[in-house]
C-alpha cells in the first residue's frame, strides 16, 4: 500500500515537472489556461485544477448503533487539461485523478472531457462529439471549480446517478442566436450507466437557455465586476426501448426540469440566486408506472469585502414516490468562500445539515483550490 501511494506521488511530481518544463519553454498567458502554442492555424492552452481539502462526516460507528465522526484529508480532484483550435475546429482535453487517499475509495486516473467541435454556420450552428457534459442541468453545467457551495447537492445527483445527466459520450447540434441572448443544444448520447446489450437506442437530450443580461460565463456562481446576469434555461431527456435480461424493451428513463439564475450588483458587493427543478421518471422494462422523484434547490451568496468574501447558503429538496417509499430529504449547506483571484484561487468551506438525522450537525468541508 505504501509503496503504491509513494509510485503514485512519484507519476503525480513528474507530470507536474512536465508540464513546468513546457509552459517555461513558451509561456503565454491566457484565459483558460497557459497558451503554449499560438499559430494561425494550430493552438494550445494547457492547464491544471486542484483541489486539497479536508472533510468531516457523521458515519455508522464501527462498534453499536450510533453514529460517530469521520475525518478525512484528500485531494479532491486532479485535473490536467489542454485545449486549444485546430483550423476552425475546437478542442478540449482533460484528465482526472479524483479523490486521492479519501476514506474508503481508491484513486483511479480516467479521461474527463474530449470532444471536438466544428461550426456548420458561426455561432448559430455547431457540431461536437466526443466526452463531455450533456446539455442538461445547471448544477452539473457548472464546473465543479465554479459552485456556490464546495460540491454540486442533490438536485443533480438525482438525475446523474441515472445516467441523465454529467459526462456522456455522444453528439449534438448547439449554437448561440443573437450574441448567445439565446443558446440551445439537442443531441444523441449513450447512458454510461447502463451497459450496451441494455440500451439499444441512445438518449434524446435537449436545452434551451434565455440569458436576458450579459451572455459570458453563464455558468458560474459568482462573477466580479459590474455586469448583471439573468439566466433562465429548460431542458429534458428521454431515453427509451431500455431492456432488461429477458430481452423485454419496454423501459424508460426520463427527466424534465427547469433552472435558472441572477447575479447581480447589490449595494457595496454583488447579490446571487440559482434554482433549479429536475422531475425524474423510471419505468421498468416490463412496463407499468413510472417512479418519479422530484428533486429542488435553492441557493444564493452574496460577495463583498472588495470581491473576496461570499457567504453562501444552498437548500436542496428531493420527494421520493410512494411506489419508491415515498418521504423526503432536505439538506442544507451553509458556508463561505474566500477569493484571492476569483476561481483560478481561492478557499471554500461549508457545513451540511440534513433532515431526519437526529444530528445538529452531519458534515463539513474545508477545499482549497487552483485552476487555470
Amino acid at each position: 500500500m505504501q509503496a503504491r501511494r509513494i509510485r503514485s506521488l512519484g507519476r503525480l511530481a513528474a507530470a507536474t515537472l512536465t508540464v513546468a518544463v513546457l509552459v517555461q519553454c513558451a509561456a503565454v498567458p491566457a484565459q483558460a489556461g497557459v497558451k503554449v502554442v499560438e499559430k494561425e492555424d494550430f493552438t494550445l492552452e494547457l492547464g491544471l485544477r486542484m483541489q486539497p481539502r479536508w472533510e468531516m462526516e457523521r458515519v455508522r460507528a464501527l462498534s453499536g448503533s450510533g453514529k460517530e465522526w469521520q475525518r478525512d484529508f484528500l485531494v479532491r480532484r486532479t485535473r490536467w487539461k489542454a485545449n486549444g483550435r485546430i483550423l476552425s475546429a475546437v478542442y478540449s482535453f482533460e484528465w482526472r485523478i479524483d479523490q486521492t487517499d479519501q476514506a474508503f475509495v481508491n484513486a483511479f486516473g480516467a479521461v474527463e472531457n474530449a470532444w471536438l467541435q466544428y461550426p456548420l454556420h458561426g455561432k448559430e450552428l455547431q457540431v461536437r462529439a466526443g466526452l463531455y457534459d450533456q446539455p442538461f442541468s445547471r448544477d452539473r453545467l457548472t464546473s465543479d471549480s465554479k459552485q456556490l457551495a464546495v460540491d454540486r447537492g442533490a438536485v443533480s445527483n438525482v438525475p446523474a446517478a441515472l445516467g441523465l445527466a454529467d459526462n456522456a459520450v455522444g453528439l449534438d447540434l448547439r449554437g448561440d442566436v443573437r450574441g448567445g441572448r439565446y443558446s440551445y443544444a439537442v443531441g444523441l448520447f449513450d447512458n454510461r450507466t447502463i451497459l450496451g446489450p441494455f440500451q439499444q437506442v441512445p438518449m434524446v437530450v435537449g436545452r434551451l437557455d434565455f440569458n436576458f443580461g450579459k451572455t459570458n460565463d453563464i455558468y458560474q456562481d459568482a462573477h466580479f465586476g459590474d455586469g448583471s446576469w439573468y439566466c433562465l434555461a429548460v431542458n429534458g431527456s428521454y431515453h427509451g426501448s431500455l431492456r432488461d435480461s429477458s430481452g423485454v424493451d419496454d423501459g424508460s428513463n426520463a427527466v424534465f426540469g427547469v433552472d435558472g439564475m441572477v447575479d447581480v450588483p447589490a449595494g457595496p458587493g454583488r447579490l446571487l440566486a440559482k434554482t433549479e427543478f429536475n422531475n425524474v421518471s423510471v419505468t421498468q422494462a416490463t412496463g407499468g408506472n413510472s417512479l418519479d422523484t422530484r428533486a429542488f434547490m435553492l441557493g444564493a451568496g452574496y460577495l463583498f469585502l472588495g470581491e473576496r468574501l461570499q457567504p453562501i447558503i444552498r437548500w436542496d429538496h428531493v420527494e421520493r414516490d410512494d411506489a419508491a417509499g415515498g418521504g423526503s430529504l432536505d439538506i442544507t449547506y451553509v458556508g463561505a468562500n474566500f477569493y484571492q483571484k476569483g476561481h483560478s484561487l481561492k478557499v471554500q468551506g461549508d457545513l451540511r445539515f440534513e433532515s431526519s438525522t437526529g444530528e445538529s450537525l452531519d458534515g463539513g468541508r474545508l477545499q482549497a483550490q487552483v485552476d487555470f
